[in-house]
């Protein structure tokens, strides 16, 4: 059973003030992150937990001291902790979600067949990193997965392919039965199948570091859609990416480009081409 989001989550994203030796703490679905500011120093530790549907959204700002101080002490094994030293720190911090740096190979909890002729959408959940960004104009201090996806290798051999993350789906095609977690970006999969026979959706490779990342008026994210074309005669699919905002979430605001720009060849690639962004 899938866990249920709070009805009118408010974004973590944003800016925040931090003064001298000050921290912050921020429970981002099962990502539990505190920032702490020292003179010369930022201190960042994190923790990830086992489910990656969790949906919880808390933010302390500023930490108690005492929770501030226990985090110093290092007493909590299962903390990642990490040091940035800088000439000098200042006040402003911000926050902002952005999508991985991998492909993500999305696995359906079932096989989904699409019959010759069909058009369908396929909403994809798919989890953010955070950005961590200090200073005026804000400067990259570091990046964390609000869940750690498992590593896949996707290609037909070891040779030709792709090193992506993996994550399973439950493949909806309403969009009203998925759930929102402001950990995640929807992901439309648009996918035509032009053949004679049956497509067989069992792996997608979504090609995500090439996608922007859209924010729409309910806070919910969003990245462009993907649409998957399979011809009458083509042993693969063209791949094509919308430009802009999805038309589910027409006037959301733009909120992180692209990681890689787009190769010419992605949009006129067959599967196999690109290591076969259907698999069985």
């Amino acid at each position: 059973m899938e866990a249920t989001a709070p009805a009118d989550p408010s974004p973590w994203w944003g800016s925040y003030t931090l003064q001298q030796n000050e921290g912050a703490r921020w429970q981002i679905g099962p990502m539990a992150l505190w920032v702490l500011r020292a003179p010369q120093e930022w201190r960042v530790f994190h923790k990830q937990g086992d489910d990656p549907l969790a949906s919880g959204l808390e933010t302390e700002v500023p930490l108690p001291e005492d929770a501030r101080a226990t985090l110093l002490d290092g007493g909590d094994p299962s903390l990642q902790s990490l040091r940035f030293s800088t000439r000098e720190t200042t006040a402003q911090l911000q926050l902002q979600p952005a999508l991985p740096d991998r492909p993500v190979v999305v696995r359906p909890e079932t096989p989904i067949f699409i019959p010759p002729g069909e058009n369908v959408t396929l909403y994809a959940s798919v989890p953010v990193w955070i950005r961590i960004e200090t200073g005026t104009p804000p400067r990259l201090l570091h990046e964390v997965p609000s869940f750690r996806l498992s590593d896949t290798w996707f290609g037909p051999d070891t040779r030709e392919g792709n090193l992506c993350y993996a994550i399973r789906t439950s493949g909806r095609f309403q969009l009203t039965e998925l759930p929102k977690r402001l950990h995640r970006a929807i992901a439309p999969v648009i996918i035509h199948n032009r053949a004679e026979d049956n497509l067989a959706l069992e792996r997608l490779e979504i090609p995500v570091q090439h996608l922007a990342l859209y924010e729409d008026a309910t806070d919910a994210l969003w990245t462009q859609a993907v649409q998957f074309t399979r011809g009458a005669n083509d042993p693969g699919a063209q791949v094509r990416l919308t430009k802009g905002a999805p038309r589910q979430a027409p006037r959301a605001n733009e909120l992180q480009k692209p990681r890689e720009e787009t190769k010419k060849s992605l949009a006129v690639s067959t599967f196999s081409a690109l290591g076969s962004l259907f698999s069985p």
